[in-house]
């Protein structure tokens, strides 16, 4: 019997220019999925945030973004109630799973008051650092000011979860201090 002569481009060659040729029309593919999406989801972001602004600032017609320089970190957009009715302030603060991980809206009204807070998305542990996002821990916000939120003894904080209440109120802190420098600079 013969043994058939090996061929290094046969061998080797072709199976790894079929597989480049795989990554590189999948690739594209990819690319031209993202490409007709993206419009999609930037519209569906953009209908979630003022649906939330909306809900925590219910008194509001309508807002008008506020450009202010030196907001903190965590303060993505704060946006102004035409009808005079206060602020929303949209965050990404540190959550459980790290920096930018808790994303929610405040509305606090022109008297330094919250008038809800929204929960848009989490890495907080399900079942127990989740529940940040229940009725039953975000109602004890609205009608406070930045005093009572400055002050850890006075949130009712989610047992066994302390982290994310702790982080949920850091993030409230941000907005308050949004705020003073917005009321600073009308």
């Amino acid at each position: 019997m013969t043994k058939a002569k090996s061929n290094v481009m046969t061998d080797f060659g072709a199976p790894i220019i079929v597989l480049v040729l795989i990554c590189a029309i999948m690739s594209g593919l990819l690319a031209l999925t993202n490409k007709a999406t993206a419009p999609i989801i930037a519209a569906a972001e953009a209908k979630a945030k003022e649906e939330a602004r909306l809900e925590v600032l219910p008194e509001a017609d309508s807002f008008l973004q506020v450009e202010i320089a030196g907001l903190p970190d965590a303060v993505q957009e704060v946006y102004q109630a035409e009808n005079g009715a206060g602020y929303t302030f949209s965050l990404k603060a540190q959550g459980y799973g790290g920096k930018g991980t808790l994303n929610l809206t405040v509305g606090i009204d022109m008297d330094g008051k919250i008038t809800g807070t929204k929960v848009l998305s989490h890495s907080e542990t399900v079942g127990l650092g989740s529940k940040i996002t229940t009725d039953e821990f975000k109602n004890q916000f609205p009608g406070q000011d930045a005093s009572y939120v400055s002050d850890i003894k006075n949130i009712d904080t989610i047992s066994g979860a302390t982290r994310s209440s702790n982080f949920y109120r850091l993030a409230l802190t941000y907005a308050f201090e949004a705020f003073d420098m917005v009321k600073e600079a009308a």
